[in-house]
């Protein structure tokens, strides 16, 4: 019996010490498996509740600068710094994310800037309010392969811990889609 306790004590530093080194070359699968197994989930910071996440492996908390855009049924937070996906060229470069508010909530700050009117003379129906905003925020995006928000549209999750700065967005995103709605003749000024 004594001669076991060496080959299983081991045997427990084999195991341990080969998930963190695999978890150092490919951290998502890593996690993404020790999770699968029923196992907590190891990227789950203590702000985002497990039933939210379940097995989806985040990246490190860190700050991000993107553009927030929000309207029925949309909550798309675009930033360049986002880790790529992986999969097909297309999944790769789509850097949009479904976006969650801090759980103290999003603040006056943003909520005053996402109701600002951009395309008032270019949207039709009053439920159609579309929100823009330039923000810094500090979070944690979604690493593994997935479909999030609503209908599965975005490859990606943010949940927000802290949102550091707002303000009104590019220029360039408000031309673009002011002419998406001319094209489709949804404004008034035409």
């Amino acid at each position: 019996m004594k001669r076991l306790a060496p080959v299983g004590i081991g045997a427990l530093f084999l195991g341990f010490g080969s998930l963190y080194v695999w978890s150092k070359f490919d951290r998502t699968a890593a996690y993404s498996a020790i999770c699968d197994a029923g196992l907590p989930n190891l990227s789950r910071p203590a702000e985002v509740k497990a039933d939210d996440l379940g097995c989806v492996v985040l990246a490190p908390k860190a700050v991000y600068d993107g553009v927030l855009i929000t309207g029925f049924e949309a909550s798309n937070f675009s930033s360049a710094n986002f880790p790529r996906n992986s999969g097909s060229f297309f999944e790769r470069d789509d850097l949009r994310a479904w976006f969650n508010c801090p759980a103290t909530g999003c603040g006056n700050a943003l909520r005053k800037q996402l109701d600002n009117r951009y395309l008032d003379s270019c949207i039709l129906d009053e439920l159609d309010g579309i929100g823009f905003a330039s923000i810094r925020v500090e979070g944690w995006v979604t690493l593994s392969a997935d479909r999030f928000g609503h209908l599965g549209a975005y490859p990606k999750e943010f949940y927000a811990s802290k949102i550091l700065k707002v303000g009104p967005p590019p220029k360039s995103i408000i031309d673009r889609w002011i002419a998406g709605y001319r094209r489709a003749e949804l404004c008034d000024d035409q």
